[in-house]
């Protein structure tokens, strides 16, 4: 559905193009990495800076004969102002974006070692050091009861860790959020995948292990984010 585009400035719909090309270039990395296959289910949903609008982005899937996405442009409440496809997924993110201003981006994803672990209703510990140095978040949790709106969940979630990255959405894909932008975003997307993979892997030969602490020191070290891990406690050495 398109409504009146003309509504909306030049700088809102550069940046709705802009956010477009980098969905096109992350769901190439998500395919060429194996962090999607199937029916290849990617829906990105970007903030517009300085506005209450969101941009979702729909990558047409692996049996399209385009890769082009178009944006569509639509208000924190699902109004669409611009754009042929469907905004389902900003209502969801869009009450994150109204509380949360350092939420800038979002996904639901479709991945298969983190869709593994949704199957289970268990939180999943992130215990891969390559994702686990970039957030101070420790895990990424269930959303079990879907009568809850999945984004009050995220906001009830960030009251107990507001670092939060990602809940599982039961018995299907995830929902992630990030915080500098739809590539930043991207990337950590396929470290949890990854770390996912891996965890499974050690679960099956012996058992995932929690970090040691001077592993931990070690690793947000590397990220800048020890000073504040320590000051929660988060480390003690």
């Amino acid at each position: 559905m398109t409504t009146a585009a003309t509504q909306l400035s030049a700088e809102v719909l550069e940046f709705a193009a802009a956010a477009a090309r980098d969905a096109e270039t992350a769901y190439r990395v998500f395919h060429e990495t194996g962090t999607v296959r199937g029916s290849g289910t990617v829906n990105f949903v970007e903030r517009v800076p300085g506005e209450d609008l969101a941009v979702q982005l729909n990558p047409p899937g692996p049996w399209a004969s385009s890769t082009t996405i178009e944006p569509v442009i639509a208000t924190f409440d699902g109004e669409i102002l611009s754009g042929r496809g469907h905004a389902a997924f900003v209502p969801t993110f869009g009450r994150v974006f109204r509380e949360r201003p350092e939420i800038t981006s979002a996904v639901h994803v479709h991945s298969p070692w983190l869709g593994g672990w949704a199957q289970t209703h268990q939180p999943l510990p992130i215990r891969y050091a390559a994702s686990q140095r970039l957030t101070l978040s420790r895990q990424i949790y269930p959303h079990l009861d879907r009568s809850v709106n999945a984004g009050d969940f995220i906001l009830e979630k960030l009251q107990i860790d507001p670092d939060l990255v990602a809940i599982f959405e039961a018995n299907g894909g995830s929902h992630m959020i990030g915080r500098g932008g739809l590539i930043t975003l991207a990337k950590f997307v396929v470290l949890l995948e990854e770390g996912a993979n891996y965890q499974a892997i050690g679960e099956a030969v012996g058992g995932s292990q929690e970090f040691d602490q001077t592993n931990l020191v070690e690793q947000w070290g590397r990220s800048g984010l020890l000073e504040e891990a320590r000051r929660r406690g988060l480390v003690t050495i």
